[in-house]
């Protein structure tokens, strides 16, 4: 009869054994489901907030269009020896409490053909402006292709970007009846001289190429500080 029960007590014991060892399988595996839904929640809440952050910078765009255009410029010249005329975009820049007018320097000068004469009239249609070069470089090859003008009517210019300078967006202007905004990497022939700006809509380089490479907005700004230090 002992041993008859102690019999039943051990196989009560394996059965109780066995549910808790089943129990906690099945608690480890909702631990585990549950720490993969924490993942899978971090993972939407990031998704969230990267578009809440894109929505907020179309937002800093859209409320800033007609100011951020008003700064572009179509620009028109001529060779120094006769020739058909050259058109090609600018834009107004702001840089140490002075505003100044920029374009590809090989809108100056291209395959040993310079241009003279130049006219710059704002998306804003007013009239034709005639500014002064101050200076260029028109190394295509090196991503160092901008040129310098400088007018006493230009009371509006883009402001440079100073942290995020990864290119964004290019403004065009409306003359040439291209695009005038598109993301960086649709500009095309023809936009050579548009500004390039970063997320938050600040100025990052200019457009010189039909591919990714483009002058640094850096190159200008060391270029006017040397002038301005002579």
């Amino acid at each position: 009869m002992a041993g008859k029960t102690y019999k039943t007590i051990l196989i009560l014991l394996v059965m109780c054994l066995t549910g808790i060892t089943a129990c906690a399988g099945r608690l480890s595996e909702a631990e585990q489901e549950i720490e993969e839904l924490k993942l899978e929640i971090a993972g939407l809440q990031e998704e969230l907030e990267s578009q809440d952050e894109e929505i907020s910078s179309h937002g800093v765009l859209t409320k800033n269009m007609n100011r951020l255009l008003e700064t572009v410029y179509y620009g028109s010249a001529v060779p120094v020896d006769g020739g058909r005329e050259k058109n090609f975009t600018a834009f107004a820049m702001y840089y140490r409490e002075g505003f100044y007018l920029i374009t590809a320097g090989h809108c100056i000068e291209y395959d040993d053909v310079k241009y003279k004469d130049f006219r710059f009239k704002s998306n804003e249609r007013g009239g034709w402006i005639y500014p002064e070069l101050i200076y260029y470089e028109a190394d295509y090859e090196n991503n160092r292709d901008f040129a310098i003008f400088t007018h006493h009517n230009l009371r509006k210019g883009l402001m440079i970007e100073e942290v995020d300078m990864e290119p964004r967006y290019v403004l065009g202007n409306i003359e040439r009846k291209l695009n005038f905004f598109k993301k960086f990497h649709s500009a095309r022939e023809g936009e050579s001289g548009s500004p390039i700006l970063s997320k938050g809509c600040r100025l990052v380089g200019i457009v010189i190429k039909n591919n990714p490479d483009y002058t640094p907005v850096s190159a200008v700004t060391g270029a006017i500080d040397r002038i301005l230090e002579e």
